[in-house]
C-alpha cells in the first residue's frame, strides 16, 4: 500500500514522531503495532489530507442507488450482534432504507462469499466479524461505503465500545467488594476487544503492560493486592466457557471475567454442576449486557456495551457517506460502557 505521492509516508512519520516503518505497519498491519501508535498515525493522515490509495472512498455517482445497507456479522446465534443488528435496522428504517443481514456463522470463507454476494445489492456496508484481514476489508471500502464495527481498521471508518474501560470498571469494582485474585475467560485471540479488555484487566492490578490503550480515558490508578491471570475458551460460546470450569478449578480464583455473556452463562452451569455457589464461592462478571444477563440464575453482573447504538451510529455514518454528507472519519468512534451490577458479583 503506497500513499498518494512518494514522499507522503514521510510527511506522516514527521507529525506523528514515529518512523516510515513504522507508518506502513501501521496502515498494513496495525495488529503489530500498539493502538496508541496507530491512533498517533490516524490522527497525522488526517492533518496531512492524505488517503491510501487502498481506501479511497467508492464514487457513489458512478453506482446506481438500491436504498439498501447491508451488514456481515460473525454469529446470527450470538445475541451481541442481535442487538448490533437491531439498532441498524432501526436506523436503516429511520431514513429510508432496508438492510440486508447476512450471516458469516464465525467462518472467513463464509464471510467472504456472503460479501461478494451482497455487495452489488447495496450501497454500503457495516462489518461485524473479527475474521477479516486488514487488506481484504480494505478491498471491500474501495468498492463500497464501508463502516468496521467492533474493531479499529487503519483509513476506514470504524465504531466500537471502550472496552479497555470496561475492564478497568469491572475490576476496580471486583476489588472493591474484597476480590484479590481474577481469571479472563478469554475469547478469540483475533479479537481485538479481548486484547483490550485483557490490557485494561493488567493495567488495572498494576500488572506491566506492553502497550497503551486505544480508549478516551487515562489509564487506570492500580489496585494493590490484586493478582490476574488468563485462560482462553476454544471457543465464544457457551460450551466454551462450561469447558473452562474443570481448568479453573485446579486453579481457582475469587473471581472470573469472561470475555463475553455466553462464556459466563457456560462458566456458571458448569461451576453450579461442580457444587460451587455464584457468588459465594466464585463471583462472575461478563461483558455486553444481552438479554441472557437478565434470564440466568443469578442475574449476571456485567459491562454493558451500547451494542444497539453501535448498530445505529454505524448505519448512520455509513448512509451520511452515502449521501456525501460527511467525509469518512479515520478515527474509531468509541462509545462508553457501564458496568450493571446484578446477583453474580
Amino acid at each position: 500500500m503506497t500513499l498518494d505521492n512518494v514522499t507522503s509516508i514521510y510527511d506522516v512519520a514527521r507529525i506523528a514522531g514515529v518512523s516510515a516503518a513504522t507508518v506502513s505497519r501501521a496502515l498494513n498491519r496495525p495488529d503489530l503495532v500498539s493502538s496508541a501508535t496507530a491512533e498517533k498515525v490516524m490522527e497525522a493522515i488526517t492533518k496531512v489530507g492524505y488517503r491510501t490509495h487502498a481506501t479511497a472512498p467508492p464514487d457513489s455517482s458512478s453506482t446506481p442507488r438500491t436504498g439498501v445497507i447491508g451488514i456481515v456479522i460473525a454469529d446470527l446465534l450470538n445475541p451481541f450482534f442481535l442487538e448490533i443488528v437491531r439498532g441498524a435496522e432501526h436506523a436503516a428504517r429511520s431514513q429510508n432504507r432496508q438492510l440486508l443481514v447476512a450471516n458469516a456463522a464465525e467462518s472467513e470463507r463464509r464471510f467472504l462469499e456472503a460479501i461478494d454476494a451482497m455487495l452489488p445489492l447495496v450501497d454500503g456496508v457495516l462489518l461485524a466479524s473479527p475474521r477479516l484481514s486488514t487488506g481484504q476489508i480494505h478491498k471491500i471500502a474501495r468498492t463500497r461505503h464501508t463502516v468496521v464495527l467492533n474493531r479499529p481498521v487503519a483509513g476506514v471508518a470504524s465504531v466500537m465500545a471502550d472496552n479497555y474501560a470496561a475492564a478497568v470498571a469491572a475490576a476496580e469494582y471486583l476489588a472493591a467488594t474484597g476480590t484479590r485474585s481474577i481469571t479472563y475467560l478469554a475469547g478469540p485471540e483475533d479479537a481485538f476487544a479481548d486484547g483490550l479488555r485483557w490490557r485494561g484487566l493488567l493495567d488495572a492490578a498494576g500488572e506491566p503492560s506492553t502497550d497503551k490503550p486505544l480508549t478516551l480515558i487515562h489509564p487506570p490508578t492500580p489496585i494493590g493486592k490484586l493478582k490476574v491471570h488468563k485462560m482462553r475458551a476454544t471457543e465464544p460460546t457457551i460450551r466454551g466457557g462450561h469447558q473452562l470450569v474443570r481448568r479453573w478449578y485446579d486453579c481457582p480464583t475469587d473471581a472470573v471475567l469472561c470475555f463475553n455473556e455466553l462464556i459466563s452463562v457456560g462458566f456458571m452451569h458448569g461451576a453450579q454442576q461442580l457444587g460451587l455457589r455464584v457468588p459465594e464461592d466464585v463471583k462472575v462478571v461478563g461483558f455486553d449486557n444481552t438479554e441472557f444477563a437478565q434470564i440466568v440464575t443469578p442475574s449476571l453482573t456485567t459491562a454493558a456495551a451500547p451494542l444497539r447504538l453501535i448498530g445505529s451510529v454505524g448505519a448512520a455514518l455509513v448512509m451520511s457517506h452515502i449521501e456525501g454528507l460527511r467525509k469518512p472519519q479515520l478515527q474509531p468512534r468509541i462509545l462508553p460502557t457501564k458496568l450493571i451490577r446484578r446477583q453474580s458479583a
